[in-house]
């Protein structure tokens, strides 16, 4: 019993894993399938289907072959014999047996030696009610069985034929010596009338027939082959330069995506750049005005003021003695001659200098003496390499950033070791580099409130498309280089 149950149970895992193994290939095949291209599983499919295809024509062309084969072997066979047969059966019109001189006739007819029985294997006359009137076989002469088939319907007036094998009830004499035969049935017609008085039923070897039908069937089913493959090619063909299009076009499609994506996020990075510009552009302003209404007040504003009380002093000499002071007025004098100086230098500073038909070099030597009229401090220049040609607006943001830069360096360097330098960057931009050696700074920290200098700088760098570096370290002195574009693109002003 322990015996039964053990070989139960091991003949159950083998199945399991018989299953197993066969889901395991099923889902391999498909893997292997997904990681194909769309063309290679679309080749692969349709050659299945030509395949299929082909075959199932190939088996279909081959049937029709066979048949037409048959209908004509029939045809002819059952014209050549009813020429010699139907004649001796004319006395079948009024009786329903031969006579023996009928079957010796007939028995003379199918010997080997006669045109019919070279032929003609096997013979048999069957009435219209499905008796057998002759047969080679004593024993199946008056039998009756039936008139169905192909029998029954040359017993209605057709003649048809078909490959037997030999399997019904009147056939056990033939089927002893044939495996197969060519069956014919024809109908037998009274002389000169259209009534059937008999069904004629012969036997041929099929030999002939099945080398014809075969020979046929090669032919036909290499014509289908060779335009089943033909046909494939064609298909492949199509499908490989379709396949080709589709790959060159979907790479083409995800190039100009990565790159539509790159200048969305560029676009994003732009606009949040230029929003953050817009803002410190906003505090720059107000810090600017602040610095001018400052410098306004300690400068003009002050000196006037100075002015007023000296005139006041003169206007009350005059009222007690009726002299004035001359020494007073040359003061007043000297303090509204400042006080004008100073407005004029202001409105100097806010106003920028003609550059449109400067060129960069000249702008770099301008806020160079620019310097030097203010702070008095001297610079080293160098303009080897500069362009002759800029944009306005970069000519515009040079002077400006040149100006700011040599007013820090002459402001918080104490003008010491200035040098500015300036030539073209080799990858279509504009530099223009000031250092001094000042105490310099920690550039890493952000500027104290108020003092938005080099901010000022890279927004104006940054605007244009350029870009604005800084280096400085306590100690080490201060380097500024701005890298301004020198292409048209950059401004809307050609110089």
């Amino acid at each position: 019993m322990l015996r039964e149950r053990a070989a139960s149970l091991a003949a159950g895992a083998r199945t399991g894993m018989r299953a197993r193994m066969r889901g395991w290939g099923f889902r391999r095949l498909l893997f292997g399938l997904s990681n194909l291209s769309l063309a290679r599983r679309f080749l692969l499919v349709s050659l299945a289907l030509v395949v299929v295809g082909g075959a199932a024509v190939a088996w279909v062309l081959g049937q029709l072959i066979e048949t037409s084969a048959i209908n004509r072997t029939t045809s002819v066979t059952a014209l050549y014999v009813e020429s010699f047969v139907a004649p001796e059966l004319q006395s079948l019109a009024n009786t329903s047996s031969l006579t023996q001189p009928e079957i010796d006739s007939l028995q003379n007819l199918l010997s080997p030696n006669s045109p019919v029985g070279h032929q003609i294997v096997a013979f048999r006359i069957w009435s219209t009610n499905g008796t057998i009137l002759y047969s080679p076989n004593p024993l199946l002469t008056g039998r009756d069985f039936g008139m169905d088939g192909n029998r029954g319907r040359a017993a209605q007036g057709a003649v048809t034929g078909d490959i037997s094998n030999l399997t019904d009830p009147e056939n056990l004499y033939e089927r002893q010596q044939w495996s197969h035969l060519l069956e014919i049935y024809m109908p037998v017609r009274a002389s000169r009338s259209s009534l059937i008085i008999a069904v004629a039923e012969l036997y041929q070897r099929p030999d002939d027939l099945e080398g014809e039908v075969n020979h046929d069937r090669l032919v036909a089913w290499g014509l289908v082959a060779a335009a089943a493959v033909l046909a494939y090619l064609a298909l492949a063909r199509v499908v490989n330069q379709g396949s080709k299009k589709i790959i060159s076009q979907d790479s083409e499609l995800r190039e100009r995506v990565r790159q539509l994506s790159a200048l969305l996020e560029q676009n994003a990075g732009l606009h949040d750049r230029l929003r953050r510009a817009a803002e410190r552009t906003t505090e720059l302003n107000e810090l600017e005005r602040r610095r001018i209404g400052s410098d306004l007040h300690d400068g003009p504003t002050q000196t006037l003021a100075f002015a007023m009380l000296r005139l006041d002093a003169v206007e009350g000499r005059l009222e007690e003695t009726g002299q004035g002071g001359e020494k007073d007025l040359v003061s007043v004098r000297g303090a509204l001659a400042d006080a004008l100086g100073e407005m004029r230098t202001i409105a100097a500073g806010l106003r920028t200098p003609e550059l449109e038909r400067a060129t960069p070099a000249e702008i770099v030597r301008r806020a160079v003496a620019d310097l030097d009229r203010r702070a008095g401090a001297n610079a080293t220049v160098d303009i080897e390499g500069v362009p002759d040609r800029a944009p306005l607006a970069t000519k515009i943001a040079l002077y400006r950033i040149l100006s700011e830069a040599l007013s820090n360096a002459a402001r918080h360097g104490g003008g010491e070791g200035v040098e500015v330098r300036a030539t073209s960057s080799g990858d279509g931009n504009l530099m223009a580099e000031v250092s001094d050696k000042g105490p310099g700074f920690d550039a890493r920290q952000r500027p104290l409130q108020g003092h938005l200098g080099l901010t000022g700088m890279r927004e104006r760098a940054e605007l244009l498309g350029g870009r604005l570096e800084v280096e400085s370290s306590a100690g080490g002195g201060t380097q500024v280089r701005a890298f301004l574009p020198l292409t048209e693109a950059a401004s809307d002003e050609d110089d």
